[in-house]
């Protein structure tokens, strides 16, 4: 899934899609809520690709929450160092 990705006024990053009249939604919600709900139907893991148009402390505010709230199901290194090919779907299931 892919995520907007934008300063907030109050120094946390919101989501939302930008230059458009949609709700402004708080970063660290999102990722919650994605962590509540992703594995409720499938194990399959899911990939995030953030739309990144935050400033450098709004986006070091971004990848603490995703530590913090995705814990040990956040993938954050290479499955296999010396892998040729990406992981399959099975080996990464319940992963973000």
């Amino acid at each position: 899934m892919e995520l907007d990705c934008w300063n907030g006024d109050d120094g946390e990053p919101i989501i939302y899609h930008g230059h458009t009249m949609t709700s402004k939604i708080k970063f660290k919600d999102v990722i919650s809520a994605i962590n509540d709900y992703a594995f409720r139907q499938s194990n399959y893991p899911v990939c995030i690709s953030l739309e990144n148009h935050c400033n450098t402390e709004q986006q070091e505010k971004m990848a603490k929450e995703m530590i913090k709230i995705f814990g040990e199901k956040l993938v954050l290194e290479p499955i296999d160092f010396e892998e040729k090919v990406h992981p399959s779907p099975k080996l990464l299931e319940g992963r973000v």
